[in-house]
């Protein structure tokens, strides 16, 4: 009875492996039937017909292509010069940094040509200022056409009024898609004077409302000419203005070979991108690529006109206002000296037509030259702008132009472009005499401090002056 029982239950089970089995290559045989008529079915390329979401899902996913990166084409000159200068393509990303005592939002809204502007492509326009100085963006980022990297001192609720400002710029002027293609924005303030509200990326800036027409029709008016610079945080908290922290951090944010150090109330004329880089491109030679030839920088002369007259766009329009007596060199009441260049009358008095750019005087810092202070184009390596000095305190660019007399820089003035302040003739103001008093105190420590330090650092030269 025993064995019969056994045998029983081994039958049992087996009918029951074959049952199992049966069932299993039937729904292998459905599934093969059903994937033969998906594939027999003929493709339409009217619109798919309403039924089964699954299976308009399945044949979407199939169909749909992944999206295209476009990539910049450079240019035949881009290319040759990428390979002469042997710099590296980088993109333009938000960073949050530590600069010294201050807290850096590096990049924090970025243009939009400039974030994949190629190493060689181009040259930044690097300056500074704060809310104060934006009335000057619209003309500069027109007149330059090219990535510029604006650096901002906004302490305390300054920034507010920055952050105001920026989504202006970009949304409420007639120059501001020019603004939005190449003005990138870094905000910087110290860590004693914290702003209570940091945004935490381009998106917090850009994304509050804001509406350029008030309600009854008329535009809204810039904030930056709302709120009077003696009710700025800085001035409440009596702070003196970082201004080479800015120009640093404006430099050391560029993505671009070639950088332009400016201050922002500074205009150039139409067309220099284009015009030095084809220089460069047409004759390698204006550039000291052999490490033991004296390195070199390209200043602009630097002019001032009349308020009310318009900024000349190219040197015919400078010479017309120079001979009326509505243009002068730059400083000429305050600081002859400063931004005379070499040859000045003989580059006043060349008529130039076009606007191919030559190198049109060389000569070092030092001698009758001591103490020029020129604005020029550059690689980007030349020493920092000493940050323990104020504008306030004045003298300083010449601190950094005293290291590079130093190092034995060569200046190569260029023809015929040039720069022009905003429109106004410089005279000595209020303003100037409540310097005097940080002025004073500033060269004794120059004198004191820094240049010993200088002279240990890059050399002696008694030909060189601060």
């Amino acid at each position: 009875m025993g064995s019969k029982s056994s045998c029983s239950r081994r039958h049992v089970r087996l009918l029951c492996v074959l049952i199992l089995l049966g069932l299993a290559l039937l729904l292998v045989w459905g599934n093969l039937q059903r994937a033969q008529k998906l594939v027999q079915t003929p493709k339409s390329d009217g619109p798919k017909p309403l039924g089964s979401p699954a299976l308009h899902a399945e044949f979407q996913l199939v169909n749909v292509e992944p999206p295209k990166i476009p990539r910049r084409e450079d240019s035949p000159r881009t290319k040759d010069l990428q390979l002469l200068l042997r710099c590296r393509n980088r993109s333009l990303k938000l960073r949050r940094l530590q600069h010294g005592e201050f807290w850096l939002l590096q990049n924090l809204v970025i243009g939009r040509r400039s974030r994949h502007v190629g190493c060689a492509e181009s040259v930044t326009y690097t300056t500074n200022g704060d809310y104060t100085f934006f009335d000057n963006l619209e003309t500069v980022a027109l007149r330059w056409r090219a990535p510029v990297s604006f650096a901002i001192h906004a302490p305390g609720y300054d920034l507010n009024a920055t952050l105001d400002a920026i989504r202006y710029v970009r949304n409420c002027l007639p120059g501001s898609e020019i603004i939005k293609d190449w003005v990138t924005f870094h905000v910087y303030f110290s860590h004693l004077h914290m702003p209570p509200y940091v945004p935490l990326d381009e998106s917090e800036v850009l994304g509050v409302a804001s509406s350029c027409i008030q309600a009854n029709g008329s535009p809204v008016p810039p904030p930056y000419t709302l709120v009077a610079r003696s009710e700025s945080y800085k001035a409440r908290a009596n702070l003196t203005y970082p201004i080479n922290v800015g120009r640093n951090i404006a430099r050391q944010a560029a993505n671009t070979h070639f950088i332009f150090a400016c201050d922002i109330e500074l205009y150039p004329s139409l067309g220099f991108v284009d015009q030095f880089l084809d220089m460069v491109a047409r004759n390698h030679s204006v550039l000291a690529l052999d490490p033991q030839q004296p390195r070199r920088v390209f200043p602009l002369p630097v002019f001032e006109v009349e308020a009310g007259v318009q900024v000349p766009a190219d040197k015919a329009e400078l010479l017309t206002l120079y001979r009326n007596q509505q243009a002068q060199v730059f400083h000429w009441n305050l600081c002859r000296t400063c931004h005379m260049i070499p040859r000045q009358q003989e580059w006043l008095n060349q008529t130039y037509s076009g606007d191919r750019l030559q190198l049109f005087s060389k000569t070092l810092r030092k001698n009758k030259f001591r103490a020029w202070e020129p604005f020029y184009v550059s690689d980007n390596t030349e020493p920092l702008f000493d940050e323990r000095v104020s504008w306030e305190g004045r003298s300083n660019k010449r601190i950094q132009n005293y290291a590079m007399c130093l190092l034995g820089y060569e200046y190569h003035v260029l023809s015929p472009a040039f720069l022009v302040h905003s429109p106004g003739i410089k005279k000595f103001t209020e303003s100037d005499s409540s310097r005097l008093k940080f002025a004073k105190e500033m060269t004794k420590f120059i004198k004191d401090k820094i240049e010993p330090e200088y002279r240990v650092l890059f050399g002696q030269n008694s030909a060189c002056r601060t």
